[in-house]
């Protein structure tokens, strides 16, 4: 597609020069008729006869035929200066014909080195991408080679690892596999494909006679297992009944210690009933009192305490929430509060700052709105007048309308039609007139709505100006004025928080010493209730009870006062008696203690022999269990049912180390068991020996070592290969990338067409130049010429009145001449100095016929009396003025040349175009 493009534009550009050559070739046939029209004009001229001069002087018509000879030699000149101008613009036309042939034939190089660069570019782009696509493929191809290769090799290799563990199926799996994948890379009949299946046929054939079979020594290891069993049920029977021997003789004993026991509280009892025991009540009955106060005192103590233990969590806890609100444990509270002060100053002052800006506000929307109706009023009447205008300048526009028509019926109207016109179109002026008033009116009315508008604008304007700044004013007071309330209500907030803090702290405090003293009342209240309680004991050691009969008490006590009483006389005695009571006391209770340790231990003894017995009968029993499942195990075996005697001699591992521990010999002997199932149900027979097998896998693996290593090499060779091509499209496609973005440094031969380009386009300027100048020569001779012609026409003959022996023909003549070369020269340095300096040719023929000379004296001037009309009549050769027989050429050649020229610069501008590809 942007070769197509190229090409068209090409084409177009072809198309061009084709119109630029055209129109150079019409301003040449331009010029040469100029040219062949001046130069016939010019010979008619020189080849006049001449005219003498009716003069009665024979001197006056020598200084005539002297006059006419230097006149014909000085359009002789100039007849010759313009022939050689015109030479100098044909040559100079030929130039620019020649260059600008060049210049196309250099244009069109251009275009051929780019396109032929851009088809380089896009052919090589092409074909390197083709061989990068190409090598891509032979690299995916070997890639996907190399892979497979690997696949399978890793497959045979995954076989030989599962073949190797026991795991056949696996191993069988694996080395399918690797048969697929050699089968559909190298053929179902290759060689690599059956050095696969080789592999297949190596573990069928160890599959035919794998294994040995284990179950002998599992079957061994439940008879030794049984034989340990039964051995273990003898001993625990034996065990059991020395056991129970042993507990019906402790039973015994404790059942003998038990009686003496009784016995000995008996008599202890007796002995502590003759006591006083109404002291012991007493004491006790007070213990209790104050064990019984003692304890309310300590509940409230407690209850005290843990009131003044959550005084003071929860005096703390506000404390710390105060602290974390204030964000220090040490606020300066005089900072804090002129903080505040200054907060609350600052709201104050933005306050009135905003009510102010609010105010101020309110008046500018005020001021804004009534501009705004003001503006809308304005605007009304503007629409009203531009609607009158525009209804105006309709009417105006359809009356100038009625008035042309009018007018134009006038100019066609016949004579008797006149007299009706001339009203209609007076008529028709009127209404013109009335309607360019009524557009003036209107126009007037505009200017003044429009006026008012903009005024109205203008205040609509500056109003919005003040209510903007207002608002922005409002805002910024605003802004303030809530950034002081928050700065106040922060300040506050953290005078606040700074003085609940304080607040929190003093709590704190005095929680801290009311807890202090709940604490001391409560340590005070246990040491006391501790001590109440000591005492309460011990008065119960001494009454022997904490829940005593006083009945029973009371009787004993008044048996007692009364034999105390029968006995007063023999006071002594019952003191000898009590103190012999007391000691039967002592004696009664060390007897009931030494009972109460007999009977502790024979309950000991008779508790161990229980549990001698249970121990023996749970032995016993968890023997026969243990051998009821040992014998399941071996059935189970039996039946080729492995895992489930793996089952039931596991179980039986668990019980026995539940009752034995995990060190105890039953529990090896049962591990032992456990071990034996375990290793032929894992391993029901011994695997034959795997080695040669083995070696067939691993000639099998050998074997797509090397291939892998070589589809690895193919792989790596084509990837170096595919990155050199690639390197090579990138490059490519990069010059192809630059010529479209018309960069053609990478092809010299465009650099080259381009510069011979610029250097032809250098030429083809220069030659225009040069054709400039050279037609701004011969436009200069031309019109010397028409000078030179039209003094030659005009020169005056000598006075009558003059001396016949003073002809002034020599002098004038020279004169006139020396006047005329001078112009020539003037004109010729003015034109071109008009060239150089604005590049355009000036012809200014009334200029030109200013500067020819002329006689300057007057005698001069009066010696001729031959005009051009008295010369054209004396010859008779035409009809025409004389004036105009100069002219005939010249008119037609400028005309040549101006439409030669508007063709050359037409066609330049095509030419000199700029062409993008």
């Amino acid at each position: 597609m942007k070769n197509n493009q190229v090409h068209y534009k090409m084409y177009k550009a072809k198309k061009n020069i084709v119109y630029a050559g055209l129109m150079t070739t019409a301003t040449l046939a331009g010029l040469t008729l100029a040219n062949v029209n001046n130069t016939e004009v010019h010979a008619d001229v020189a080849n006049q006869p001449a005219v003498t001069a009716t003069t009665s002087s024979a001197n006056a018509a020598s200084t005539t035929s002297a006059a006419s000879s230097v006149s014909s030699d000085v359009t002789s000149q100039a007849q010759e200066k313009v022939n050689a101008a015109s030479d100098a613009v044909t040559a100079a036309s030929s130039a620019v014909v020649t260059t600008s042939a060049a210049n196309s034939t250099a244009q069109e190089n251009v275009a051929a080195a780019k396109s032929a660069a851009t088809s380089t570019a896009q052919s090589n782009a092409n074909s390197t991408s083709a061989v990068a696509s190409s090598a891509f493929n032979d690299y995916s191809a070997a890639k996907s080679t190399a892979s497979a290769a690997t696949d399978a090799s890793t497959n045979i290799a995954a076989a030989y690892n599962q073949f190797k563990d026991g795991k056949t199926d696996n191993a069988l799996n694996a080395a399918q596999a690797a048969v697929n994948e050699a089968q559909k890379l190298y053929g179902n009949n290759s060689s690599q494909a059956q050095a696969a299946e080789n592999v297949i046929n190596a573990i069928n054939e160890y599959n035919q006679n794998p294994t040995v079979s284990n179950k002998g020594k599992a079957v061994d290891a439940l008879n030794a297992y049984e034989k340990y069993a039964n051995e273990q049920i003898v001993s625990a029977q034996k065990a059991l009944a020395e056991a129970n021997a042993n507990q019906a003789n402790l039973q015994k004993q404790l059942d003998a210690a038990l009686s003496a026991q009784a016995q000995a509280k008996i008599a202890l009892d007796n002995a502590k009933l003759a006591v006083n025991l109404d002291a012991l009540k007493k004491a006790y009955e007070e213990a209790s009192a104050n064990a019984e106060k003692a304890t309310t005192a300590l509940n409230n103590a407690n209850n005290t305490l843990s009131a003044a233990q959550k005084a003071l969590d929860e005096a703390r806890n506000a404390q710390t929430a105060a602290a974390d609100k204030l964000g220090t444990t040490n606020p300066d509270m005089a900072a804090l509060q002129k903080a505040a002060n200054n907060a609350q100053t600052k709201v104050n002052e933005t306050g009135n700052a905003l009510e102010e800006a609010n105010a101020d506000l309110k008046t500018a929307q005020g001021n804004y709105d009534a501009a705004a109706n003001r503006q809308t009023v304005a605007s009304d009447a503007y629409t009203k007048a531009e609607t009158a205008l525009n209804d105006a300048k309709a009417a105006q526009k359809k009356a100038n309308d009625d008035l042309s028509q009018a007018e134009q019926d006038l100019q066609n109207a016949d004579d008797y039609s006149v007299e009706y016109l001339t009203g209609a179109r007076d008529a028709a002026q009127a209404t013109a007139d009335k309607a360019d008033a009524d557009v003036a009116t209107a126009q007037k009315a505009f200017d003044e709505a429009n006026t008012a508008l903009n005024g109205a604008q203008t205040e609509v304007n500056a109003a919005g100006e003040t209510l903007e700044n207002a608002k922005s004013r409002q805002k910024a007071a605003q802004d303030a004025h809530d950034a002081a309330v928050n700065a106040q209500t922060a300040a506050a907030d953290k005078l606040a928080a700074a003085k609940a803090y304080a607040t929190a702290s003093a709590n704190v405090n005095k929680a801290s010493e009311d807890f202090g003293n709940a604490q001391a009342a409560q340590q005070k209240a246990q040491a006391a209730y501790d001590e109440a309680m000591n005492a309460q004991t011990a008065a119960a050691d001494k009454l022997g009870t904490t829940n005593p009969d006083v009945a029973a008490l009371q009787k004993a006590y008044d048996d007692a006062s009364t034999a105390a009483n029968q006995a007063g006389a023999k006071l002594e005695d019952a003191k000898a008696a009590l103190a012999k009571q007391n000691q039967k006391v002592a004696d009664a209770q060390k007897a009931y203690d030494d009972a109460t340790a007999k009977v502790n231990d024979a309950t000991k003894s008779l508790e161990d022999a229980k549990a001698a017995t249970k121990k023996a009968q749970d032995t016993f029993n968890q023997n026969n269990e243990f051998a009821t499942d040992a014998a399941a195990a071996y059935n189970e075996l039996k039946a080729d049912h492995a895992e489930n005697a793996l089952n039931a001699a596991q179980a039986m591992l668990n019980k026995v180390q539940k009752v034995y521990g995990y060190n105890a010999p039953q529990t090896d002997a049962a591990e032992a068991l456990v071990n034996a199932l375990k290793d032929y149900y894992l391993n029901p027979t011994t695997p034959a020996d795997k080695t040669a097998t083995l070696n067939k896998i691993q000639a099998a693996q050998d074997i797509f070592n090397n291939l892998v290593k070589d589809a690895n090499a193919a792989k790596d060779a084509a990837e170096a290969k595919y990155q050199d091509a690639q390197k090579n499209a990138d490059a490519a496609k990069a010059i192809l990338d630059r010529v479209n973005n018309g960069d053609f440094s990478d092809f010299p031969a465009v650099k080259d067409a381009e510069d011979a380009q610029k250097l032809a386009q250098t030429n083809y300027d220069n030659a225009l130049a040069n054709l400039k100048n050279a037609q701004a020569n011969l436009d200069l001779a031309k019109a010397n010429l028409e000078a030179a012609k039209k003094a030659a026409s005009d020169k005056p003959s000598t006075p009558d009145d003059k001396p016949a022996d003073k002809p002034s023909t020599g002098d004038q003549g020279n004169k006139g001449k020396d006047n005329t070369t001078t112009t020539d020269s003037n004109n010729d340095q003015k034109t071109n100095d008009t060239v150089k300096d604005n590049g355009a040719v000036v012809n200014d023929t009334k200029k030109s016929e200013a500067t020819v000379a002329t006689p300057a004296d007057k005698k001069a001037a009066a010696t001729t009396s031959v005009t051009r009309a008295e010369y054209k009549a004396a010859n008779n050769q035409n009809g025409t003025k004389a004036e105009t027989l100069p002219q005939t050429g010249n008119e037609n050649g400028v005309a040549a040349i101006a439409l030669g020229a508007a063709a050359a610069m037409f066609g330049l501008g095509l030419a000199g175009k700029k062409r993008e590809y």
